[in-house]
């Protein structure tokens, strides 16, 4: 990723209620794409729930900071939106749809990688309601590593 030449930050993040949405620091724009960066990524496990709206404003605040022709936001998830504080998940739906209206409105281009496939069938499809066109499938994990860099400079022309 370093060899693309762009600055990045890699962020994680997951909720326990809209009190207590914890953001983690993977990898700051300053520092290098290392071993030490690789193995703070590899020790990163799903848990918790997915407050996917609150999590994009953090990060936005970090990287409206940033000086750059083009701000991408690449969002990587497993799931939708959910909480364990609301059983409307269309709430939470909505609520990270009015992120992503309000990141573009920033100049801040959020994108979604979904690494499940069963959310995107049909009509019940969470991804699209968020992010519009603006998604794509991985549907093996595996396929990341070769698939993201290619998507980051697709993404960055």
């Amino acid at each position: 990723m370093d060899k693309l030449g762009d600055p990045f930050a890699i962020t994680g993040f997951h909720s326990n209620t809209r009190y207590e949405v914890r953001y983690q620091h993977i990898k700051g724009y300053s520092e290098r794409w290392d071993d030490e960066v690789k193995a703070r990524l590899a020790k990163m496990e799903a848990g918790y729930s997915t407050r996917m709206g609150s999590a994009m404003h953090h990060a936005a605040h970090y990287l409206s900071a940033q000086k750059a022709d083009k701000k991408l936001m690449l969002i990587l998830t497993d799931g939708q939106p959910s909480d364990v504080d609301t059983s409307d998940d269309r709430r939470l739906i909505e609520d990270a749809r009015q992120a992503v209206k309000e990141l573009d409105q920033q100049g801040i281009f959020p994108y979604c990688i979904s690494l499940n496939a069963r959310l995107i069938v049909g009509d019940d499809n969470h991804v699209r309601d968020i992010f519009g066109q603006h998604y794509t499938i991985v549907d093996h994990i595996e396929r990341l590593p070769e698939r993201l860099p290619k998507l980051f400079m697709a993404l960055t022309k």
